[in-house]
């Protein structure tokens, strides 16, 4: 057998094994893009609602690997926008922190 031949084999092989692991995991795969906004969302709030901390150091606590696309702060809401999802996270007392709405 060629290199060529060998090579298309395991090229085919390679996305069978992606295409059985998407339909296998489609579930949690596609509700990865809404966890990146909810958590930025609710991270950030309670670090500057309920630890009180500074803006830009709560930006830089709630980052992520996945680059968020859109946020606003809006009084005591955090709204996120990160892979084409958008989230908000309200503070609602010093007792019980930040929820997710």
């Amino acid at each position: 057998m060629s290199v060529k031949k060998i090579t298309k084999i395991i090229g085919i092989a390679v996305l069978v094994l992606i295409a059985g692991f998407i339909i296998k995991d489609r579930k949690y795969i596609f509700s990865f893009p809404g966890i990146i906004s909810a958590y930025y969302s609710k991270e950030f709030c309670s670090c500057h609602f309920v630890e009180k901390q500074t803006e830009q150091f709560c930006h830089d606590y709630a980052r992520q690997y996945v680059p968020i696309q859109d946020f606003k702060l809006d009084g005591k809401t955090v709204t996120v926008k990160g892979l084409f999802i958008t989230n908000s996270a309200s503070y609602v007392s010093e007792r019980l922190g930040c929820r997710i709405d």
